[in-house]
């Protein structure tokens, strides 16, 4: 739409009664129609137009977003969120090293302005957002079927934050599903190692040894019959 333009909707009551919020006809079997003009549009900023206070505020708002979309089962606008947050900040890491290598005179201006709340974050804080959001990434992809993407945004997840349990949980589980079984016993004995005794991560261990002695037992088999057969 652009400004003036009007457009008719169909709204649907989720209540009813004196108390609804969304008023409907009094015959219920007839649609509810509403017609919305747009008055004005302000359109959004490219990343290279933000400032660093503003690129690290819209990446944790669309993180929040993609936690509130996972909780309510939306996976793919979850998804959705969080590689829009994934962009931002790839972005941002490209401006912190263009700063470094050019020096901060040139912003030390922007920099006397800036209140604490747009100061630039950490590289720390920079380099747990990417963790997060890559595990957030992989978990949303495993339960939308794709381990092949979860495990390769765990893997880099588990790289930018090696202590990262669940990182670590999501790898194992995507090679897992993927029958990379080696990687997958390396993912969860390495969640062994920062949470001992962990009851999913032994469970998983049990379940692939199981898978991999019926392997073998079934491999077993076909040999015997191949030189039986001889």
């Amino acid at each position: 739409m652009r400004a003036g333009e009007k457009c008719e909707i169909q709204l649907s009551p989720l209540e009813t009664g004196p108390d609804a919020a969304v008023p409907h006809p009094s015959d219920e079997s007839l649609p509810f129609f509403a017609t919305v003009e747009l008055q004005a549009f302000t359109p959004g900023k490219e990343a290279w137009e933000m400032s660093p206070g503003e690129k690290w505020e819209w990446v944790k708002s669309h993180k929040d977003t993609g936690g509130v979309r996972f909780r309510s089962e939306d996976l793919w606008g979850a998804a959705d969120s969080y590689s829009k947050a994934m962009k931002l900040v790839i972005t941002f890491c490209n401006h912190v090293r263009d700063v470094a290598k050019k020096g901060w005179e040139y912003e030390a201006e922007e920099q006397r302005e800036a209140t604490l709340e747009t100061l630039d974050p950490s590289a720390e804080e920079l380099n747990k957002m990417k963790a997060d959001l890559h595990s957030n990434l992989s978990l949303c992809q495993l339960k939308l079927n794709q381990p092949e993407r979860a495990k390769a945004n765990a893997a880099k997840a588990t790289q930018l934050e090696p202590g990262c349990a669940k990182a670590w949980y999501r790898l194992g589980k995507a090679c897992q599903i993927g029958n990379e079984l080696e990687e997958a016993k390396q993912a969860f004995r390495k969640l062994l190692e920062l949470q001992p005794e962990m009851p999913a991560a032994l469970k998983a261990l049990k379940d692939i040894a199981s898978r991999e002695k019926a392997t073998n037992a079934q491999l077993g088999l076909r040999l015997s019959k191949m030189f039986s057969s001889r």
